[in-house]
């Protein structure tokens, strides 16, 4: 089965507008970004689109790529503090002068809908966040859509990044799945991924899996992105679709649904019905 991000994603967005026509007050969505950046611009846009759709106003807050970082963090404590600012986001990646976590880390735990300050992370660690890292919430969709118990299923995770592979790892280990992650080159990565029942997949690197290197029924979740001829691929090979169970393509897969999850955090975080 290949899934089919953006229809998943409309059915979330459909659930959204019901929960929306409840509220007294829409939720406003803040986007602190840094430098121009083609990529940044993509997902912004990406963003603004969905909030159009839901009538969710999308505010980007835009500095220059020489501003410090102090400089910047002052910036986003300013913008936390704002009472008409109800979720925020430090749209990554940030300049390389910059401590991208500690600008994660400035954004207040109620208004971090992306759940990516260290503060986010322990409480979902613990289980007792509020919301879920959109990623791990676009995993668990499409697991429950396909059906998929990882309870006692071998879990593969390439990548142990802040967007994908940390949140992914700790929401199968709360499943009681056995995961086991590769953050590195090794030279018999088809015998880790041929031993899986499940793999996802955040490296960024084209080809990183073929058809052969792995077993067919697998469920294959593939939340990497890279450009390879000027189009955007993901990790694994088109062609592994004819072997999995579950396959996402990129893109159309993982990323939008990831997307809709951002939208779904606010309204949880901002729940203020009359």
């Amino acid at each position: 089965m290949i899934i089919d991000g953006k229809a998943i994603a409309h059915d979330i967005e459909e659930k959204i507008r019901i929960t929306l026509s409840r509220f007294s007050a829409l939720p406003q969505l803040t986007i602190v970004t840094v430098g121009k950046n083609p990529v940044i611009e993509s997902f912004v846009r990406i963003k603004k689109r969905v909030g159009e759709r839901l009538g969710i106003t999308v505010i980007e807050h835009a500095f220059s790529e020489t501003i410090t970082g102090e400089e910047l963090k002052e910036q986003i404590h300013k913008i936390g503090a704002s009472p008409l600012v109800s979720g925020l986001i430090i749209q990554l990646p940030l300049p390389p002068h910059v401590d991208a976590q500690a600008m994660l880390d400035a954004v207040p735990l109620e208004k971090d809908i992306d759940m990516l300050s260290r503060e986010a992370v322990a409480a979902f660690a613990r289980g007792d966040a509020r919301v879920l890292p959109p990623v791990a919430g676009a995993i668990q969709e499409i697991l429950e859509r396909g059906k998929v118990n990882v309870a006692g299923r071998e879990v593969l995770i390439l990548g142990h990044g802040r967007l994908v592979g940390v949140p992914a790892s700790i929401l199968l280990r709360h499943n009681y799945a056995h995961v086991t992650v590769i953050d590195r080159d090794v030279a018999n990565l088809a015998e880790h991924t041929r031993e899986s029942e499940i793999i996802i997949s955040g490296v960024g690197k084209p080809q990183l899996i073929l058809p052969e290197m792995i077993t067919p029924g697998v469920v294959l979740i593939d939340a990497g992105t890279s450009e390879d001829g000027g189009k955007i691929v993901g990790d694994a090979a088109p062609s592994c679709a004819d072997i999995a169970s579950i396959f996402t393509p990129v893109p159309g897969g993982v990323g939008p649904i990831a997307v809709s999850m951002i939208f779904k955090n606010l309204c949880i975080l901002n729940k203020n019905t009359p």
